[in-house]
């Protein structure tokens, strides 16, 4: 049953059921769509939360020895971040989940906001909820944060900007928090929104509770007056952001550094959108809340598979890259020094070449089955899967950006988009 949810349901479901079953040899024991129906409300979700965290502990375990766990002078740089997910229409998932309306009458839809502790640095997809909408605060607050460890950097964008969290970090001993903040968020931090000479570039302050968290403070024994540092950081266009961090040593982690720690937060947003548009989380494959959770935490375990798959590819990737890269400033020292005789190409800029997630997902939900099924065979199939996470990587330029799209784009252009521009995987 494992393997069938994570293999999903591209085509019609008996056809699903037909092409697993042929796969492994048991092309007579093909059950009808209705007895998979029926023997999956059997299988509780929580089993693939138990596969992500087997799949993580072991990463961390057994990579640290080979140098392949990426941190951030010796610290883990964890984001939380959330997004909503589009569900089917019916009424137990109006029910369990929320109904979203707009300002036109009649357009619903059901959603559940979904929030997930992220690994920053090594792509794991450590824990997640699948909720109403209460916001993203109190899912960190009341489910993700029993999974932080010691020496955890957490990495929040301006959602997060409330003082419960800061003080969670300062009471928790040994976890920082990383915090974008809102223009109209602490009063003490709004001086540093201002650019000019006078203007302070940071600052440590002694900030206290608002009225409006008392209560949880005092449930939870939380300080009602902590020590918060807040950076400025100025963006290329010219706009100003300010961090709120627990980081208060400006030796050990200066104010400059701050700017590149705070970016690699995007890497959940990359995250969110390969799970939504490569791995196709919203197209689920029943339409009851079980199956829906089956199918979510299903797709976050088999992202989470992937990256630890993928680890020791992008270090080879990389080695790989700069040999070329070193190899070509060499023969254009040579040239240089008449030396060499050759037309050496012009110098291009440096590209990190990183692994084709859409490429490598493919390539693992292809040999899911034969692999974790404990075939004989299984070190064949990860050096086949080990070959194809090396073929055609993409490649990322240092500093690229691009503009977000605008949100009023006509729906008729997001509809040709999903028809003909989305390329889906059957």
């Amino acid at each position: 049953m494992i393997l069938l949810i994570l293999r999903g349901h591209k085509h019609a479901l008996q056809n699903s059921l037909n092409k697993f079953f042929s796969g492994i040899g048991k092309c007579l024991k093909v059950p009808t769509a209705s007895a998979y129906c029926q023997a999956r409300q059997k299988l509780r979700p929580e089993v693939f939360e138990h596969l992500t965290n087997f799949v993580c502990d072991n990463f961390y375990r057994l990579y640290e020895k080979d140098g392949l766990v990426q941190r951030w002078r010796g610290r883990r740089l964890v984001a939380c971040d959330g997004t909503y997910l589009n569900l089917p229409d019916n009424e137990e998932t109006r029910g369990e989940f929320f109904l979203q309306t707009n300002q036109y009458e009649g357009v619903e839809a059901v959603q559940a906001l979904t929030c997930v502790l992220y690994d920053l640095l090594n792509g794991l997809a450590l824990c997640a909820t699948l909720g109403t909408r209460t916001g993203e605060t109190m899912p960190l607050l009341e489910q993700l944060w029993e999974k932080t460890k010691p020496g955890d950097i957490l990495i929040l964008d301006r959602g997060y900007a409330d003082y419960r969290v800061l003080a969670s970090a300062v009471a928790a001993g040994g976890r920082d928090v990383v915090i974008r903040l809102p223009m109209s968020g602490f009063k003490e931090a709004r001086p540093l929104f201002i650019k000019g000479e006078g203007s302070p570039a940071e600052k440590i302050v002694e900030l206290k509770y608002s009225p409006k968290a008392r209560k949880y403070l005092r449930e939870h024994g939380l300080p009602e007056c902590i020590r918060v540092r807040f950076i400025r950081v100025e963006l290329k266009n010219g706009e100003v952001e300010v961090l709120a961090t627990t980081l208060l040593d400006s030796e050990q982690y200066p104010a400059p550094e701050f700017k590149w720690l705070y970016g690699k937060r995007w890497g959940e947003e990359t995250f969110f959108n390969r799970v939504k548009n490569i791995f196709e989380v919203e197209r689920f494959s029943g339409t009851s809340p079980l199956a829906i959770r089956q199918d979510h935490y299903g797709v976050l375990f088999l992202a989470t598979l992937e990256s630890v798959f993928a680890a020791s590819d992008q270090q080879v990737l990389i080695e790989k890259s700069r040999q070329r890269q070193q190899q070509c400033e060499a023969k254009e020292e040579a040239s240089q020094t008449g030396t060499e005789t050759e037309v050496v190409p012009t110098k291009r800029q440096v590209t990190e070449p990183q692994v084709n997630h859409a490429t490598s997902y493919v390539a693992l939900l292809d040999r899911v089955v034969e692999l974790l099924l404990g075939n004989d065979s299984a070190e064949k199939i990860l050096e086949e899967m080990h070959h194809l996470f090396r073929t055609s990587p993409t490649r990322v330029r240092p500093g690229r950006s691009f503009e977000r799209k605008p949100e009023n784009q006509h729906r008729a252009e997001r509809l040709r988009y999903h028809k003909y521009g989305k390329k889906i995987i059957a």
